[in-house]
């Protein structure tokens, strides 16, 4: 029995599809093996620590968040006082003693004249914006 050859047509392109195949391989290869020079800039890591503006890193931080407190007002209502707080200077909200205001940050206390807020075991009073004092207005007299 002998061997006999025969080439086709077909066989030619599955055999360039195979080159072609390996040439890829051969040339991507140690493109995507060798790791690239970084272009970010160097920041110190306290910087990266205390950068709290991310939405992501406050997801995954186990760092309570930095949340800029403002009183509106407060009431007293059915379920108990009630704090008309705007945070972070959005719109005002209202919200209950005991509520969380953002992750690892609650309300611990309404007065009639502040609220205290809890974060990170600390606790701290911010006070009710007040308006400013009016101008003394003239006496008007009949004669």
């Amino acid at each position: 029995m002998a061997f006999a050859l025969r080439f086709s047509p077909a066989h030619g392109v599955q055999a360039l599809g195979v080159l072609a195949a390996l040439a890829g391989v051969a040339v991507w290869t140690p493109l995507l093996l060798t790791s690239a020079e970084s272009h970010t800039p160097q920041v110190a890591p306290q910087a990266l620590a205390t950068r709290s503006d991310n939405p992501a890193l406050q997801w995954f931080s186990t760092v309570p968040a930095a949340v800029q407190v403002k009183v509106s007002g407060v009431l007293a209502g059915a379920r108990g006082a009630v704090a008309i707080l705007s945070l972070n200077e959005g719109p005002p909200r209202s919200f209950l003693l005991g509520e969380h205001l953002s992750p690892g940050v609650r309300l611990t206390a309404i007065a009639g004249d502040s609220v205290e807020i809890e974060r990170a075991g600390e606790k701290v009073r911010v006070p009710l914006d007040t308006l400013p004092q009016a101008p003394a207005l003239p006496r008007f007299t009949r004669p």
